[in-house]
């Protein structure tokens, strides 16, 4: 029998008079892309079956949900109330089966895990292929994007748990570190000061920089400026490049500037450029698992403490506000 919210009033002919959860998820879908096309897409449906079963809410509802129009669609006043609400829903449907699950002992359903990029979901692959071999009936699936669109998805109950890096607005949310990145001097490989093991962040004042626009990470651009005011100078930005740090390095690495970023590993693998220690400050990128405060599931709580165990305690010292 399937989850249905009955709209207490005469039952409309031929449709049953009744709202099924399936149609508030395919509603918020096409609600949050604005586009038939790529709702049907993201729900894994075929465009026409989803555009019949919208008219049909709306048929139900007795409202116009939708502007339809040749680019897409937009949102009615009735439609944005509507909107608010379904994601409550959602989020209560959401709570009360992971409750229920929680209640019957058994450790089944589903974890949509949030992530930033491959690399950050690649750190995770040895807790996922774990905590998978110790609990083979629970259902994985992936969302990606900033942290900013993992936090939204996860308080309107779209994900499970976001992996982010800190700071961000924690409210209603737990969250456990599991990820400390140092920051390290990024500096093409023929540079002069290549040949030093370790720089202070004051030795770098009469260089040039390439660095991320502010537009994109201003919580990095800010804190950055601060600490070099610190160190007795203003930085002389020559290049200013969007998204993720590690996009600034090939404009290094062909001798554009110098950097101060977060070290990843696999970017040692980039030609050209030279990685060394930043001596003061010391500085680490935090990164965390964060899931929701209230009505966490036995699934999501168990993979934290499969994350706690598997991965080795960050180093306490240092944390960069970026």
């Amino acid at each position: 029998m399937p989850n249905t919210l009955f709209l207490g009033r005469a039952m409309r002919p031929g449709y049953g008079g009744r709202v099924e959860l399936r149609h508030l998820r395919y509603f918020v879908a096409v609600a949050e892309a604005l586009n038939f096309t790529h709702a049907a897409a993201r729900l894994r449906v075929a465009q026409p079956a989803l555009s019949r079963q919208m008219k049909d809410l709306e048929e139900e509802l007795e409202t116009p949900l939708f502007e339809r129009g040749h680019t897409g669609v937009q949102l009615t006043r009735a439609g944005r109330v509507f909107h608010q609400r379904v994601r409550a829903i959602l989020v209560l449907a959401t709570e009360a089966a992971n409750e229920a699950r929680a209640a019957a002992g058994a450790i089944t359903g589903s974890l949509v895990l949030g992530f930033p990029s491959g690399l950050h979901l690649n750190y995770l692959a040895p807790i996922i292929q774990a905590f998978q071999r110790v609990h083979p009936k629970v259902q994985f699936d992936y969302f990606h994007g900033l942290a900013g669109q993992q936090l939204k998805a996860l308080r309107e109950g779209r994900i499970d748990v976001a992996f982010v890096n800190l700071p961000v607005s924690l409210d209603g949310l737990n969250h456990q570190v599991i990820w400390r990145v140092p920051f390290k001097v990024v500096l093409p490989q023929r540079h002069p000061l290549a040949r030093r093991p370790a720089l202070a962040l004051g030795d770098l004042r009469s260089e040039d920089f390439v660095f991320s626009t502010r537009e994109a990470r201003p919580e990095f651009y800010d804190e950055f400026f601060r600490l070099c005011a610190n160190a007795g100078y203003r930085p002389r930005m020559v290049k200013e490049v969007g998204g993720y740090p590690t996009n600034m390095l090939g404009l290094i690495s062909v001798g554009l500037g110098v950097s101060v970023l977060p070290h990843f590993e696999s970017a040692e693998r980039i030609r050209g450029i030279v990685w060394r220690t930043l001596s003061q400050p010391r500085l680490y990128w935090d990164w965390a698992l964060v899931w929701r405060r209230r009505g966490a599931s036995r699934v999501v709580e168990q993979f934290v403490a499969m994350a706690e165990k598997k991965l080795p305690q960050p180093p306490e010292s240092n944390r960069a506000d970026f």
